[in-house]
């Protein structure tokens, strides 16, 4: 957990910082999205590869490794000033936070006594969010607190991204620390539940995934640089929106259980997934820098709660054969869509199209929940 924070701090820089260094540094937007991309298509390509290795490798090695290398290419990225080293590094990144994923909830229920797992799986998950949000918060002071170091914004910038890397990589203490252990239980490695042996189920969730990363890469990723370079705010105001956002998404996390039994899980998905297009189409709309944060709000406060119901509701019918299929082609799928939207907005921004991205993630997102009623949805109870 205190690796968690270290990640959730360093997560929240980046965040807010990376892109205007990127811009600062001459390089533009459409180089961006290919940066940005990376990250993304490592996930997709490694989460099949990185479960069967997390079943090979000890917990304590594989943490170490995780925390090292994911520094080590944070640091690379901020480092190098050549665009293809860049995105390598990012790639790399991508790679080695995949197994972070994969390992830690079997790492935590491995560890956890079965009465309070659910509570340790809740806390871990809200450290982090309460460290990137922090992450985010000084991130939007450090670059002008850094002017002692040099007048150059960009050089600042390389400084706060420096210490999001090194927090990162200071990981790797509290890894160290941990007992040595084995990995979990061997066994035949077989990619027949992941291809050939795909049930119907696992394709059409995989298809609605895909569209959830396409709207949400659509404009995630560049939300920073729609806040500064399209509303016109400063940085500090941006960090601070999206630290602030920590609180609708713990309001509305209270409210699924609420949600999900008043609806059923699955119309609970398809009702809360309608608010998400409207608030991307008032961003792409208003001019005003609090009618775009209350938007946004909104928007991550919708898409955190279709999601939680959603996962919920695809483990909860998924068959027990396939259940580690579906999870591993909801990542491959979702992080697909995010890296090609990444890619694509990019080519936008670079013509300086801050506005079509926002109106194609409102049609994407239109179209996820077409797609969850028509694949998945029809002929089910409403109280599914």
């Amino acid at each position: 957990m205190l690796a968690t924070v270290l990640g959730g701090i360093a997560q929240g820089i980046f965040n807010v910082v990376f892109n205007l260094y990127i811009l600062s540094m001459g390089i533009t937007e459409d180089v961006l999205g290919g940066i940005l991309s990376a990250g993304p298509f490592a996930h997709a390509v490694a989460s099949i590869p990185i479960g069967f290795l997390s079943e090979l490798v000890g917990y304590k090695e594989i943490f170490v490794g995780i925390s090292a290398l994911a520094g080590l290419a944070q640091l690379v990225q901020v480092t190098a000033t050549d665009a293809r080293w860049i995105s390598a590094a990012a790639f790399v990144g991508g790679l080695v936070l995949t197994g972070n994923f994969v390992v830690r909830m079997p790492f935590l229920a491995a560890n956890a006594g079965e009465s309070g797992r659910a509570h340790v799986f809740s806390v871990d998950s809200l450290l982090f969010g309460f460290s990137m949000a922090f992450g985010a918060l000084i991130a939007g002071y450090v670059p002008d607190f850094l002017h002692f170091l040099s007048p150059d914004l960009t050089v600042r910038y390389r400084y706060t991204l420096y210490l999001a890397g090194a927090l990162t990589f200071l990981g790797v203490i509290p890894a160290l620390m941990l007992r040595k252990s084995t990995g979990r239980a061997r066994k035949k490695i077989s990619l027949y539940p992941y291809l050939w042996g795909m049930d119907g189920f696992t394709v059409k969730t995989a298809v609605v995934e895909l569209f959830i990363g396409l709207f949400v890469g659509l404009i995630g990723p560049f939300m920073n640089l729609y806040f500064v370079y399209r509303l016109g705010t400063t940085r500090e105001f941006y960090g601070t929106v999206e630290a602030l956002a920590l609180i609708p998404v713990l309001v509305v996390t209270t409210l699924v259980p609420v949600v999900a039994k008043r609806l059923g899980t699955l119309r609970g998905v398809i009702t809360v997934r309608a608010l998400v297009p409207l608030a991307t189409l008032v961003m792409a709309l208003t001019a005003s820098p609090w009618l775009g944060a209350t938007s946004y709000w909104i928007y991550v406060a919708a898409l955190r709660m279709s999601q939680s119901m959603w996962f919920t509701f695809v483990m909860d019918t998924a068959s027990e054969k396939s259940k580690v299929a579906v999870s591993a082609w909801l990542e491959i799928t979702f992080w697909s869509g995010m890296g090609l939207a990444s890619w694509l907005t990019g080519s936008f921004l670079a013509n300086a199209n801050y506005t079509l991205p926002f109106f194609l993630s409102a049609a994407a997102s239109v179209m996820t929940g077409l797609l969850t009623y028509f694949l998945v949805g029809r002929r089910r109870g409403r109280k599914t």
